[in-house]
C-alpha cells in the first residue's frame, strides 16, 4: 500500500521539484511557458489512453491466460488514437515544437500503457525506482544548464519519459506480441474513458481555461498553487486504498465508523498540511498570492475525504453513471465560473469556482448516501 501510494505521488513530486529549480534558477515565466505545453500533452495522453488501465485490469482478471493477446490488442487498437493525437498537436503549436511534443506523447503512450500490467503484477517498486531515476536525471540536467529554453525542458521530459517506457517494455511488457487491431476495443473501453475524463475535467478544467487566456506568469503561479492542493486532495484516495477490497462486503455500521474516522483524519491533515503548503509556496516558491486563497485551497481539498468513501458505495450498487453525471455537471459549472473570473476579474478567483464545485458534489453525495445505503440493505434481504 505504501509503495503504491509513493509511486502515485512521484509524478507530482517531480513537477514540484523541477518547477522549484526552474523558477529559482531562471524565472516564473519560463515555467509558465512549459506548463502550457505540459497541460496539452497530458490531456491528449489521457484521451489516447482511452480508459485502458481500468478496462485491462478487469479483462486480465477475467482472462488471466490471455493477458498477452488482450494487452497487445488494446495497445495496437489505441494506436489509431495516438496518430490522431500527434496530428492534433499541430492545431496548437508550430511544426518545430510539435515534433518534440509528438515524441514525448508517443513515449507517454507506451509508458502509461504499462500501468495495467504494473497494478496487476504489483510491480510498484519497479515503477517507483524508474520515477526516482527520471527525477534525478531531470534535476541534474536543469542544474547543469546556465541558459535554459522551454524546448530544452520539453526535450529532457521527452528523454526521461522514453527511458521509463523502455524500462517497462523490457521488464514488464508481455513477450511475443501479436499485431492485431480491433475497433471493438475502443467501444468496450469507452465507458471507462468517459468516467475517467469526467474526473479529469472536473479537477483540471480551470487550469486549461487559465492556460488559454492568461499570461505565462499567471499560468505558472496558478498551476503551482492549485497542484499543491490537488496533491493534498489526492491523499483521500490513497488513504482509502486499504478498504478497496472490503468495501463491497463491509457492513453498513462498520462503513459509518470508517467514514467518521475519515472525517477526523481529514480534518487533522488539512489543519496540519495547509500551513506547510503555505510556507513552501510563499517562502520557497515566492508566490505572491493573497493569504485568503490558501483558505480556499483548504476548503477545496477537504470534500473528497468525505465523499470518496460514499462513491465506493455507488460502485457497490453499480451507480457509475450517476458519478459520471455529477463529475460532468461539476466540470461544466467550474468551466463557466472560471471563464467569468478570468475575463472579468482576478483569475486566481478560479479557485473559488473549484471550491463551490467540490462542496456541491459533497452535498449531493451526502444527500444520496441514505438512499444508497437503503438499496444495499435491501439487496442483503
Amino acid at each position: 500500500i505504501l509503495m503504491n501510494g509513493m509511486r502515485t505521488f512521484m509524478p507530482a513530486i517531480t513537477i514540484f521539484v523541477v518547477s522549484f529549480l526552474i523558477i529559482h534558477q531562471f524565472n516564473l515565466t519560463l515555467w509558465g511557458e512549459f506548463v502550457a505545453y505540459l497541460l496539452v500533452v497530458n490531456l491528449i495522453a489521457h484521451v489516447i489512453n482511452w480508459g485502458s488501465k481500468e478496462y485491462l485490469i478487469r479483462q486480465f482478471s477475467k482472462k488471466p491466460y490471455e493477458i498477452t493477446n488482450v494487452f497487445y490488442t488494446n495497445l495496437f487498437s489505441r494506436g489509431i488514437l495516438l496518430v490522431v493525437g500527434c496530428m492534433a498537436l499541430l492545431l496548437f503549436f508550430e511544426v518545430a515544437i510539435t515534433l518534440w511534443l509528438s515524441i514525448w506523447l508517443i513515449g507517454l503512450f507506451f509508458y502509461q500503457s504499462s500501468e495495467s500490467l504494473i497494478i496487476y503484477a504489483k510491480k510498484f517498486l519497479l515503477q517507483l525506482v524508474s520515477e526516482v531515476v527520471a527525477l534525478l536525471i531531470t534535476v541534474s540536467y536543469v542544474l547543469l544548464n546556465k541558459d535554459l529554453l522551454v524546448v530544452q525542458i520539453i526535450q529532457i521530459f521527452t528523454i526521461v519519459t522514453w527511458l521509463k517506457a523502455l524500462v517497462m517494455f523490457f521488464s514488464i511488457y508481455p513477450k511475443q506480441a501479436t499485431f492485431r487491431v480491433r475497433l471493438d476495443e475502443l467501444k468496450y473501453s469507452l465507458p471507462f474513458f468517459i468516467i475517467g475524463l469526467s474526473g479529469l475535467l472536473q479537477s483540471r478544467v480551470d487550469q486549461y481555461i487559465i492556460a488559454a487566456n492568461c499570461d505565462k506568469e499567471t499560468i505558472a503561479t496558478y498551476q503551482l498553487f492549485f497542484s499543491a492542493f490537488i496533491l493534498l486532495q489526492s491523499l483521500s484516495a490513497i488513504i482509502f486504498v486499504p478498504f478497496n477490497k472490503t468495501i463491497y462486503r463491509i457492513r453498513i455500521g462498520s462503513f459509518q465508523r470508517v467514514q467518521v474516522k475519515f472525517l477526523l483524519l481529514s480534518t487533522l491533515l488539512i489543519l496540519l498540511l495547509t500551513p506547510c503548503i503555505c510556507i513552501v509556496l510563499i517562502y520557497f516558491f515566492q508566490l505572491e498570492i493573497d493569504f485568503t486563497f490558501y483558505l480556499f485551497g483548504a476548503l477545496f481539498a477537504f470534500p473528497p475525504f468525505i465523499y470518496v468513501p460514499i462513491i465506493y458505495l455507488f460502485y457497490r450498487v453499480k451507480k457509475e453513471k450517476e458519478i459520471m453525471y455529477v463529475n460532468y455537471i461539476g466540470a461544466a459549472f467550474n468551466l463557466l465560473l472560471t471563464y467569468y473570473f478570468v475575463l472579468y476579474g482576478n483569475p486566481y478567483n478560479a479557485i473559488i469556482a473549484s471550491v463551490v464545485a467540490q462542496w456541491a458534489m459533497l452535498f449531493w453525495y451526502s444527500y444520496r448516501k441514505k438512499a444508497i445505503i437503503d438499496e444495499i440493505k435491501m439487496s442483503r434481504l
